[in-house]
This record gives C-alpha cells, sequence and structure tokens, in this order.
C-alpha cells in the first residue's frame, strides 16, 4: 500500500476462558471493508484483522476486540485506535492463543521481491469452534516456503486479496484457490465506492470464480461455507 506508516508495539497477550462446549453460538465473521474482518467466536472473543485509517473510505472499524491482528504496519492495516477495548496486539510470526483461538501467524512479503518494495507481510490462521480462517494480509506474491503453502493449504475459508498493485492480482488469487483447494474464499483489498486506491474492483474475480455475495456478516460452522464469495458493507 501507499507508504504511510505507524509504529505500533505489539503487547502481551490477555488469557479469557475456553469456548462454550455446548456450542451455543456460531462463530462470526463480518467483513468491514479493505482487509479489515471481525471474527466473533462462540463464546464472545472478538478478533479483528487489519483495521485501516479514515483516509481509506470506509466506516471505521470500532469493534471492541480482544485481539488485533495486523499483518503488517501501513496505515491502511494498522489503525488499532479505532477499536473499542483494550485489545492485545499480535504483529509477527508465531503462535498465540487468545480467548479460545488458536492463532499461527507465518512470514511472507508483501510484494514480489522478498519486501524490496513494500516490506513485511504476515499470513494469520485463526482456528477455532471446529473450523479454521486464514487471512492474507497484503500477500504479494505466490505461496514460496513450506509454511507459507501449509497454513494456506485446505482452509475453512481464505480471506484473500485481489485487487493487485499491493497485493496478488485477480488470476493469482484464483491461482492460490485452486491449488490449495480451501472450502471457501472470500475476497478483500479491492477497489469500490468506499475505496479509490489504485487497485482492481471484484468483477474479474466474480467472473473468474463465478463469486456469490456472502451475507455480512456470515456464519462459520465446520462444513458451512463452499465456494467464492463477496462480501458487501453493511453500515
Amino acid at each position: 500500500m501507499p507508504q504511510k506508516t505507524r509504529r505500533r508495539r505489539t503487547v502481551c497477550l490477555r488469557r479469557r476462558q475456553p469456548p462454550d462446549p455446548k456450542g451455543a453460538n456460531a462463530m462470526k465473521l463480518k467483513w468491514h471493508g479493505h482487509a479489515c474482518f471481525e471474527i466473533t467466536l462462540g463464546n464472545g472473543t472478538t478478533l479483528v484483522t487489519d483495521p485501516f485509517d479514515p483516509s481509506v473510505g470506509y466506516p471505521l472499524c470500532t469493534a471492541k476486540a480482544d485481539a488485533a491482528l495486523l499483518s503488517h504496519g501501513h496505515f491502511d492495516h494498522n489503525y488499532v485506535q479505532s477499536l473499542a477495548g483494550d485489545p492485545a496486539v499480535i504483529s509477527a510470526e508465531g503462535s498465540y492463543t487468545v480467548g479460545g483461538a488458536k492463532i499461527t501467524g507465518v512470514h511472507s512479503f508483501h510484494d514480489p521481491e522478498k519486501g524490496a518494495l513494500r516490506g513485511e507481510n504476515v499470513i494469520f490462521s485463526v482456528e477455532a469452534d471446529g473450523v479454521r480462517i486464514v487471512h492474507l494480509g497484503d500477500l504479494g506474491h505466490m505461496p514460496e516456503t513450506d509454511a507459507q503453502k501449509a497454513v494456506i493449504r485446505d482452509a475453512d475459508v481464505l480471506l484473500i486479496p485481489i485487487g493487485g498493485t499491493y497485493t496478488l492480482t485477480t488470476p493469482q488469487a484464483v491461482e492460490v484457490i485452486k491449488t490449495y483447494a480451501p472450502k471457501a474464499a472470500v475476497a478483500m483489498h479491492y477497489s469500490n465506492a468506499y475505496c479509490k486506491f489504485d487497485i482492481t474492483g471484484p468483477e474479474e474475480f466474480i467472473a473468474l470464480t463465478g463469486a456469490k455475495p456472502l451475507p455480512n456478516p456470515a456464519e462459520v460452522v465446520p462444513g458451512g461455507l463452499s465456494g467464492c464469495h463477496i462480501m458487501n458493507i453493511q453500515e
């Protein structure tokens, strides 16, 4: 993304109770725009990925979060101050546990030149309530390392950038989906009526994959989602 960055400090994680064993509530996935998703576990634990600052164009994410997962430090992915609560900040590769969610961060790059153009990126896997969601952040190259390939493969839900310029292009995103076979894929990081960045819109992705609208928020349960999807902003 455009080079406007803010330094963020990674803080220690706070422990919460494990998920309700009765499974009374399904996990919810809400798209706030760009690469920002709100993931709410059945026990109420809330994780937010890549919150953006006001210049991006979408309404700000003001969710009360237990943790913020930041793929990298650019302004359109690290605006933690919009979030309510006092979220732990996870912005590096490694293994973490937050409120019953198993989180794995895998190192990658924001560009095809090993980070020389736009720096580093973290792919996050979130496993909870019997499902695994993978958020690619601003992945700027095809998966290369064994760790990258392993974390992406067979995800229940893959949140994948499609806009190009700063991330995977739409054809690259489609190739990733075909190669690593997620049960469902949700497009992110593209231009639309809110976001006017120099990236492509979702039209080619829809044409190539037959992507269907997904309710926003959507319930995520084991075996519940399949195929490719676009989510619309709910103000």
